[in-house]
């Protein structure tokens, strides 16, 4: 016999049930989930998933006009150099061609000559530099100069570190009058081989050489020294009150104490 009173449990029923129902609408109306498990049974209602990223693609502007304006860099317009004794370069041989002088891109004494005919004849200042004047009446461009001022810059660089390494390594050879070989050397045969092999042109007497450099009051190493007006003896400044030279008959060139008597110095380029 069933102990169970009859009616009880119809009334649990529905005490049971309507709570639910009304929990399950209120998690639903809230976004919720409510699992039916067997038997009536509910499950804990899962949260709530965070909304997924959004997917669209980031606006573009339209057309070219709406983006933002890049800033302009304007070129700038090179400073004006001389091209003068000493220079090497393509710009060399330019000024060689309209001058009349073989282009071979070496701006030595008869470049130097030929520059100063074509002043001449055009009534410029005859002083074998194509300055801003000589350049325009050549018409040559203000970046073409400065291009090889660059040149001339490394020129000057190796008359001052280059020249000075390359006498040193041809000390000791005797002097020979005339000559301007290892075989054997006269003071500006010296010179002019020795400046020679670092690249660079020199006339091959003396006081042509003096007259192909620039005058300076404080020689550094690489200049020319020179004795007498006109020279009858140059040498290569070494520092330090010494020099490079070839001196007389019965000495080698050697490395020694500046002497007296001293006229000028001279820089190449």
């Amino acid at each position: 016999m069933s102990t169970s009173i009859p009616g009880r449990h119809r009334a649990q029923r529905r005490n049971v049930l309507k709570p639910l129902a009304r929990t399950s609408a209120t998690m639903v109306a809230a976004g919720g989930l409510v699992a039916s498990m067997s038997g009536g049974a509910q499950a804990t209602p899962a949260p709530a998933a965070p909304p997924a990223p959004s997917a669209q693609p980031v606006a573009l502007p339209s057309s070219p006009a709406a983006l933002p304006a890049a800033p302009v860099i304007l070129p700038t317009t090179p400073r004006w150099s001389t091209i003068r004794y000493g220079a090497r370069g393509s710009h060399v041989k330019t000024v060689q061609r309209i001058v009349g002088s073989y282009a071979d891109g070496v701006f030595g004494p008869k470049t130097l000559a030929a520059v100063k005919r074509y002043q001449s004849r055009n009534g410029l200042v005859v002083d074998g530099i194509v300055g801003p004047k000589t350049a325009a009446k050549m018409g040559l461009t203000t970046a073409a100069a400065s291009r090889s001022s660059a040149t001339r810059s490394t020129s000057r660089s190796t008359s001052s570190s280059g020249v000075v390494g390359i006498a040193a390594s041809y000390t000791g050879i005797m002097y020979r009058w005339g000559g301007s070989t290892p075989a054997g050397f006269d003071c500006s045969g010296f010179t002019q081989f020795v400046f020679g092999k670092a690249g660079i042109s020199l006339p091959r007497t003396t006081e042509a050489q003096r007259r192909a450099t620039t005058r300076v009051s404080s020689p550094r190493p690489g200049d020319l020294v020179f004795w007498g007006a006109p020279a009858y003896h140059v040498a290569i400044y070494a520092g330090n009150g010494m020099i490079y030279d070839s001196g007389r008959a019965g000495l080698p060139t050697q490395k020694r104490k500046m002497f007296s008597g001293v006229t000028s110095y001279g820089r190449v380029g």
